[in-house]
């Protein structure tokens, strides 16, 4: 493999630094009753009750280091590692239910996507290490990989629509159906492709949650481009070529990507699948070569800053991203950055839009309430970032303008966007000691029927997602685009800012529950507009009753 091409070691450095890491969340005592646990805050801290299954997805980017010779890479061929390879392999096997589904958030949970990303990460690992392991620990492997894709054949996810989930589902059993040859796994994976394509929108984008979101987009992708690697399917490879001309829209110019004016608000950046595609279509090419600096200098949410639960999702990521840049018969194909030219390009059905003028790109969410950023383009640097407002309801409850509805009144023009819509209570439950037991034995008695336990997880999205009402209090926000100038108005009013005990518009903030977003990016330490005029930053809600107007400007001096 071409392993020293400036791009293939920006993925390989990274990977070899991070392996210590990865090794010291597993526990290597072959003695042990945990040995090959991958989850330490479980084995090692022994601060929850059980393992989460997904940190065995570690196995994938372990056997990647043990079966490839990179340079200065001293797990390569070794023992030592190729044991406990097999070990983690075992423990997998162990702690599966005897349905072949797996757990991730609790107990007894049967997850869609627990199954399914360590199904698939553990037929990537084999794919590495096969010929080196024992053959009882890879009967034991192939076993377990058999007997979760018959559950994938059996389940599907119910409380929402996530394209990167059924995507992981789609993947996994294509690697059972090439362990076995059975095709009762090939039609199932073409069942979950066919039902995400039927869901990707027109416009490009795969369905997170009833919205588009390119950070969650990223990821989905990849495992869809790996289903393509695998089947070489048309049908696939053309839905990822409109996949990847809608979310070159949302590059901004500093190379973060995505944001709270998305369904998901996530701002996480997977290269692999546009490092497979950049060989094949020009805006993978361009969104590959572009943020391939963010993937080491904190532009976008990536490895250095996502916690335990994204880990090795983004490290794996790494490896295949190597793996196609490495490919010595690669050619990419010539970068084309999306819609260069000055105006608007408005995609009514996520309800997002790019305005660009000779300064500056904005990002505007209209679904979500006209959530604004503003980048520089000169600088490459966020200047301004509106959010909506946040208000405070007595007991602690919060209300918003930023949520998702896409059945919100919009107009929008390339001078001007104008979006009306009502201030709504959120649901920003936590979890306390007394709820925490109670959620436990539901999960270790009644959660352990299939039934309730799928009834229990559609009202906790309900409740951490989708629950809302709606106030007496609403607002029309309008977003005017000058050459040099970007103006804001909003116009609120309603009975029901009495009822508010405080009010404040914000530049990051995000209301639904979403653990994959709020990872730190570098321009958060940028200074936006709420640090430019803190005195607009609170408001008094009485003045709000009768009518308010509230303005702020985002403006590029003539002679910077």
């Amino acid at each position: 493999m071409n392993q020293r091409t400036p791009a293939a070691e920006i993925y390989s450095t990274a990977i070899l630094e991070e392996a210590p890491r990865v090794l010291s969340l597993m526990d290597r005592e072959s003695l042990s009753p945990t040995a090959g646990c991958c989850d330490r805050t479980y084995w090692a801290w022994k601060f929850v009750d059980f393992p989460g299954a997904r940190f065995q997805e570690s196995l994938c980017v372990l056997s990647f280091l043990y079966s490839t010779k990179l340079e200065h890479n001293p797990y390569f061929g070794n023992q030592k590692l190729l044991e406990w390879i097999g070990c983690g392999l075992r423990f997998w096997s162990s702690i599966q239910h005897h349905d072949g589904s797996f757990d991730e958030a609790y107990p007894n949970e049967r997850s869609l996507a627990a199954t399914a990303f360590t199904t698939f990460y553990v037929g990537e690992a084999l794919g590495f290490v096969a010929t080196d392991l024992p053959p009882q620990t890879l009967r034991i492997a192939r076993d377990t990989m058999f007997r979760a894709g018959q559950w994938l054949t059996r389940n599907d996810e119910s409380h929402g629509f996530l394209s990167n989930h059924l995507a992981a589902a789609a993947a996994a059993v294509s690697h059972v159906y090439r362990l076995t040859g059975d095709h009762l796994f090939d039609d199932r994976s073409r069942y979950f492709l066919q039902r995400i394509m039927n869901h990707q929108s027109r416009e490009g984008w795969y369905e997170e949650y009833g919205g588009a979101d390119p950070g969650y987009q990223t990821h989905g992708s990849f495992y869809l481009a790996r289903c393509w690697q695998l089947s070489q399917r048309d049908d696939l490879a053309e839905s990822l070529g409109r996949s990847m001309r809608f979310l070159a829209h949302f590059v901004h110019p500093d190379g973060s990507l995505g944001g709270e004016y998305a369904s998901r608000n996530t701002q996480t950046y997977y290269p692999a699948a546009f490092e497979i595609f950049a060989p094949r279509h020009s805006a993978a090419a361009w969104i590959a070569e572009t943020m391939r600096p963010s993937v080491t200098n904190g532009a976008a949410a990536g490895l250095r800053c996502v916690d335990a639960y994204n880990y090795f999702p983004f490290l794996n990521n790494l490896v295949f991203a190597y793996l196609a840049c490495a490919d010595p018969s690669r050619v990419a194909a010539t970068p084309e950055a999306p819609s260069p030219e000055p105006g608007l390009v408005w995609f009514p059905e996520a309800g997002l839009a790019r305005v660009r003028r000779g300064r500056y790109d904005a990002y505007v969410g209209s679904s979500k309430g006209g959530v604004i950023k503003v980048f520089d383009r000169s600088l490459g640097k966020l200047v301004f970032s509106d959010c909506g407002y946040l208000g405070r309801l007595g007991g602690g409850r919060l209300a918003s303008t930023q949520y998702q509805d896409h059945a919100r009144r919009v107009s929008v023009r390339p001078d001007r966007i104008e979006v009306h819509g009502v201030f709504s209570e959120m649901s920003r439950p936590k979890m306390t000691p007394h709820r925490f037991l109670f959620f436990r034995l539901f999960t270790l008695s009644l959660g352990r029927f299939g039934g309730l336990g799928k009834r229990l997880k559609r009202y906790m999205v309900d409740l951490l997602i989708y629950r809302r009402r709606a106030l007496n209090l609403g607002f029309k926000r309008t977003i005017e685009f000058e050459e040099s100038v970007v103006r804001i108005s909003d116009n609120l009013s309603g009975p029901d800012a009495g009822r508010l005990e405080s009010l404040r518009w914000g530049a990051q903030f995000t209301t639904i529950h979403m653990g994959s977003s709020r990872y730190f990016i570098t321009n958060e330490l940028n200074e936006t507009a709420a640090a430019q005029a803190p005195a607009f930053n609170e408001i008094d809600p009485k003045e709000v009753v009768s009518g308010l107007m509230v303005q702020r400007v985002c403006s590029f001096p003539e002679d910077a």
